[in-house]
């Protein structure tokens, strides 16, 4: 049984989606008593995020020290690197989203199901509140409020404690090992759940809009965000093509034809961390130095996820648009900064786009109710974010192969 969910679970979500749209169009009356339903399957969202996202992040900077000994100037080079590629996808993000504007026109109660609400708190998001979130007076009181900010800074932090003591917390840092695996699998199997979810949300929000008479609307609204994200991603991997064909003197279209095997790949699994030995095979063709291949591919596999970190900036901007949020430039840059944190904890995990997003959510105020939304579309746009975060990670080990090349200090072999 669990096996056959498993195997048809997309299937199942897409099945799911048509049978809320068809119905709700009809009968928007009957999903009144089928909200309770996505309103578990959310709850179970939050229960699971909250351990994976923090031993993700504990995980990831924690067994960092064994990495970069020894290393300083790859280490320097690769962290440099990341920092300006994440930089970029979101201010990529940022730029078209407040230039196109999607969001706005769009009924609200779409994402609201007939509830008020109101935008006071976003309000809040500024630059000292942000500051004062990040150090958490009490962590457990913080987890017991779902304040997730508090949750990911304390992470951050314990992660690098642990990297600094190096050898002493091999322990601890397999404990949060454990934990997250263990997480990420109980959300996997609420993800075998997620089509009873994905019809009580999708059908109740379809049938809103239904009886608001903006169903349409609402569903061209969505062929836009698509698009524009669909842009962004392109633009993204665009930018590092570029760079990688202007340091190595290769052709665009000889870059393209080897890292093909990579594209098909990436989109079949889901997954950087399941890609990575295709990437690396495909790396050291075009030209890329052995040692940097192998020590950049599985760290910018875990962390460096540009296509993710523009998928959320895209959602918050989305949905803060539709809700009517003016949020100014730098709450916007505070809610890339949050993306950047997050996408971190869920990068090369495949299909933990939405977990991440609850922090975002959470931090601009936005109801997780929106993530109903955005769900029957994640399979098929984690694929291919998928794609645009492994190519830029290949990319990222050719950059810094040319930048390094006359470094004979590394000590690679072949």
């Amino acid at each position: 049984m669990l096996s056959a969910l498993k195997k048809y679970n997309t299937h199942l979500i897409v099945l799911s989606v048509s049978l809320s749209v068809l119905l709700a169009s009809f009968f928007p009356e009957i999903f009144s008593s089928l909200r309770f339903i996505g309103e578990v399957f959310i709850n179970l969202l939050k229960v699971f995020s909250l351990p994976l996202i923090s031993t993700a992040l504990i995980v990831a900077l924690g067994a960092m020290n064994s990495n970069l000994q020894g290393l300083q100037r790859l280490a320097r080079s690769t962290l440099s690197y990341m920092l300006v590629s994440e930089i970029i996808a979101v201010s990529i993000a940022l730029l078209l989203f407040n230039t196109f504007k999607p969001g706005l026109g769009i009924n609200p109660q779409i994402i609201l199901q007939g509830g008020d609400y109101l935008a006071s708190k976003t309000a809040e998001l500024s630059l000292a509140n942000f500051i004062v979130g990040i150090f958490p007076h009490n962590i457990f009181d913080s987890l017991v409020k779902f304040d997730l900010l508090p949750v990911v800074s304390f992470s951050v932090m314990f992660g690098i404690g642990c990297s600094l003591v190096g050898e002493a917390a091999k322990p601890v840092i397999a404990l949060a090992t454990s934990i997250r695996d263990v997480a990420n699998s109980c959300l996997l199997g609420v993800m075998l759940v997620a089509p009873l979810g994905i019809f009580s949300l999708v059908g109740g929000g379809v049938a809103q809009a239904r009886l608001n008479g903006n169903l349409f609307a609402t569903f061209l609204a969505l062929l836009s965000f698509v698009l524009v994200l669909l842009l962004a991603l392109f633009l993204h991997g665009l930018w590092q093509l570029l760079a990688v064909a202007l340091l190595s003197k290769q052709s665009l279209g000889a870059i393209l034809r080897q890292s093909t095997p990579v594209f098909a790949t990436a989109f079949a699994t889901s997954s950087s961390l399941a890609t990575l030995p295709m990437a690396m095979e495909t790396a050291s063709r075009l030209g890329a130095r052995p040692l940097v291949t192998r020590f950049m591919l599985p760290v910018c596999a875990s962390i460096n996820i540009g296509g993710m970190m523009i998928y959320e900036v895209a959602a918050v901007l989305f949905f803060s648009q539709m809700l009517g949020f003016d949020l100014s430039l730098y709450q916007q840059l505070l809610l890339a900064l949050a993306s950047i944190l997050t996408g971190m904890a869920a990068g090369g995990i495949p299909e933990t786009s939405m977990i991440s997003m609850v922090v975002v959510f959470k931090m601009a105020n936005i109801p997780l109710s929106a993530i109903s939304i955005l769900l029957p579309l994640d399979r098929i746009l984690d694929r291919l974010r998928t794609m645009v975060n492994i190519f830029g990670n290949m990319c990222a080990v050719l950059v810094v192969s040319r930048i390094i090349a006359r470094d004979q200090d590394l000590g690679e072999g072949s």
